[in-house]
């Protein structure tokens, strides 16, 4: 029993190592072994907490893709209903505004029922969005379930990430959030590629299936954050919650040192005094700003407007392959890359991933607009150049563009000031989401296609000066360092 003792603690402290990232002096075998035991069971352990957030990024990524398909069954009178190309913008639009009230929702949650119990909200959100589709008899059923998936996206968007980031250690906290998007793209897939060949009410089943397993993994695995748990005074639910996370004993010294780096991090956002006091920090002003800029401006780097609006465009622009096919080919590329994104998002790092993709994603916008400016004539080699340049600017913005931004917003923001800005943020998100959609076609219409790729391939290029100006590189950081950093309280480690 002694020696059985012994081993736990002897990988605690491996655990302790791992998460500070420090090197034993001449490792041996044996200490190599209890590394790789120790790796094996942070990693055990984050998974069982983590597993009920990626199936909710699964069925966030469901509800995505659910009116690509589902808004055609509706218009060609394959559903229960008819909808007038009118209805049918509001019920994609909808999504957007619900987004919105989502995020003041889970705002008000937040920071006084805890983290897993806002996270608990989306599913519970996506299975009433599911249910009230299949029931659906009018359009006016769907435009109540469009605003309940917008909103269980709101949740999901505004606070899994936030979750990731307090529960992780730092040599995993990117790519757990990385898989959160590859999840999301993995739901949206599966209903581009089923949603088309079954009914319309099956359809609306397929949204409820993962909702449903992400309740259950929410309530039975997912571990209360132990950052909120130190700003609530309970010293030892965060204790018991941490070592939960870590896979070894509360009695382990490295366990121990992480909680007093929690506390101590919290007592110094308090220190700060009222809310409005620690927003008016230099450290907070500049996580506030970053942060809440790159989030609630993705939306202009083109990519949902692009992928919502994927088979029109191919139509207008030629492809070698259908204008269907094209699109497919489309979602599996964002897949494969936001796959290839995990396994460098730790290498080479939040900001240095942020400056390429953006780099890439106006490489393929300008390339389009040039191309529907020019109108060549579209046979031969010429016709593959949308395509090309689509496949670029998807890939591209899988890379960095669309996972990175959630992430930084996670590890920039104190903790005083997320129940605050992160849904602020996404409120923002939601708007500029919804002018960008609404203004697409219209801008196209006025002046010509070419003219919002332009706009597209522009502010992708901006976003290229503004995260080598002014973001952070937060790679390998513990929350408590990144808040440091901000601070000037130390030298921040040189940045890629």
């Amino acid at each position: 029993m002694k020696g059985a003792k012994q081993i736990r603690g002897t990988d605690c402290q491996m655990v302790g190592l791992l998460h500070c990232d420090c090197r034993l002096p001449g490792p041996t075998k044996r200490t190599s072994s209890a590394a790789m035991a120790a790796g094996k069971a942070v990693w055990m352990a984050q998974a069982r907490s983590t597993a009920g957030s990626m199936m909710v990024a699964a069925s966030c990524g469901v509800a995505v893709g659910w009116a690509s398909s589902a808004v055609v069954k509706l218009q060609d009178r394959t559903g229960p209903f008819q909808l007038t190309d009118d209805q049918a913008s509001w019920v994609v639009s909808l999504n957007d505004v619900g987004i919105l009230l989502g995020s003041l929702l889970s705002g008000l949650c937040f920071s006084v029922l805890g983290r897993r119990a806002t996270l608990l909200l989306c599913p519970l959100l996506l299975l009433g969005w599911a249910a009230l589709t299949f029931a659906a008899t009018a359009p006016a059923f769907l435009y109540v379930a469009r605003l309940l998936s917008g909103a269980g996206m709101a949740v999901h968007f505004v606070y899994g990430n936030v979750y990731l980031a307090e529960v992780s250690v730092r040599s995993s906290r990117g790519l757990l959030s990385l898989l959160t998007s590859l999840f999301a793209m993995a739901g949206t897939l599966l209903q581009f590629c089923v949603g088309p060949y079954v009914s319309y009410r099956t359809q609306a089943w397929l949204g409820a299936l993962p909702a449903a397993a992400a309740l259950v993994l929410l309530l039975l695995f997912t571990v209360e954050s132990p950052y909120y748990l130190a700003m609530r005074d309970r010293p030892d639910e965060m204790l018991a919650a941490l070592a939960r996370l870590r896979g070894c004993s509360v009695e382990s010294d490295a366990l121990r040192d992480e909680a007093h780096e929690i506390e101590r991090t919290v007592e110094r956002q308090r220190s700060a005094g009222s809310l409005l006091a620690a927003l008016c920090s230099p450290a907070s002003r500049r996580a506030a700003s970053v942060g809440v800029v790159v989030q609630a401006t993705a939306p202009l780097f083109g990519e949902s407007v692009l992928m919502a609006y994927a088979q029109k465009i191919f139509i207008i622009s030629g492809s070698p392959l259908g204008d269907a096919q094209s699109a497919i080919v489309l979602y599996v590329a964002q897949a494969s890359a936001c796959l290839a994104c995990t396994a460098l998002v730790d290498r080479w790092g939040r900001r240095t991933l942020l400056s390429v993709s953006c780099l890439g994603n106006c490489i393929g916008m300008a390339v389009l607009s040039a191309y529907l400016g020019a109108s060549p004539d579209r046979q031969g080699p010429l016709q593959w150049i949308p395509l090309a340049s689509l496949l670029l600017f998807v890939v591209s913005c899988s890379l960095g563009a669309n996972p990175v931004p959630g992430l930084l917003l996670a590890e920039l923001l104190p903790q005083r000031a997320k129940p605050l800005m992160a849904p602020l943020s996404m409120m923002l998100f939601s708007v500029t989401a919804f002018a960008v959609s609404k203004s697409f076609l219209a801008l196209g219409e006025a002046a010509g296609m070419f003219a919002p790729f332009a706009v597209f391939a522009a502010w992708n290029a901006l976003a290229v000066a503004f995260t080598r100006l002014f973001v952070p590189e937060t790679k390998n950081k513990s929350l408590a360092e990144v808040y440091g950093m901000l601070s000037g309280r130390e030298e921040a480690p040189k940045q890629n």
